[in-house]
């Protein structure tokens, strides 16, 4: 194996590696515009768009470097298992989209660019297609809706005329007690008849004698 090290070297010329390199960045720089055209969450990083780019680049080198050398390869895992990677991922999308620049890097280093091209862009296609059509989400529109409500303040149910006119659909959740057992914490899943009269629904149950903190919390189905 020792031996190995010095034999089986790439054969790559100089013209090679330019080209390698090339084509894997235009597969990150490809996967970073996808990535930034599908994105739907709220914790945007511009640096790991670039990530992307880089990481496909990179990871063409290490191929070349590698080439048919299998106790390269080995001597490669055990130099990365050195490194401690401390960074959380928090969407488990976002870990699709570095393996989807690693694939590119790999196919570039490893001179397969027909492969790169064609896997590259029947996998971009598909996410622009679930993308668009929104595909996996949820379409009940549920909101979650909560208010403390001072018991004192007479009917219990003076909430239920403003649910009729502005919801299609209310399930109590939960009741609990709230500050120091002064008012009681309700919790509801709501669905609105019209998604744009939130504002109006808000304004509404908060203008009724005896609620407080009224607030929705909206999810990923409900367009926010």
């Amino acid at each position: 194996m020792f031996n190995d090290l010095f034999t089986n070297l790439p054969t790559f010329t100089f013209f090679d590696v330019v080209l390698n390199v090339v084509f894997a960045f235009i597969f990150g720089f490809m996967v970073s515009i996808i990535y930034r055209l599908t994105y739907k969450g709220n914790n945007y990083s511009s640096s790991f768009v670039n990530t992307l780019i880089i990481i496909s680049m990179v990871t063409s080198i290490v191929m070349m470097v590698i080439g048919n050398n299998l106790a390269r390869a080995f001597g490669l895992v055990g130099a990365m298992s050195i490194i401690r990677f401390r960074t959380v991922v928090k969407d488990t999308r976002d870990i699709a989209f570095v393996f989807f620049a690693l694939a590119g890097g790999m196919a570039a280093g490893a001179g397969n660019h027909s492969v790169g091209i064609v896997g590259s862009f029947i996998t971009g296609l598909v996410i622009i297609i679930l993308y668009l059509f929104d595909y996996g989400a949820v379409q009940k529109k549920e909101l979650l809706l909560k208010f403390l409500l001072l018991p004192q303040s007479g009917d219990e149910s003076i909430y239920l005329p403003v649910f009729n006119k502005f919801l299609s659909l209310h399930k109590l959740l939960h009741v609990k007690s709230a500050r120091m057992e002064q008012f009681l914490e309700f919790s509801f899943h709501i669905r609105l008849k019209d998604m744009d009269q939130y504002k109006d629904f808000l304004y509404e149950l908060s203008s009724l004698e005896g609620l407080e903190r009224v607030s929705i919390i909206f999810g990923e189905d409900s367009g926010e």
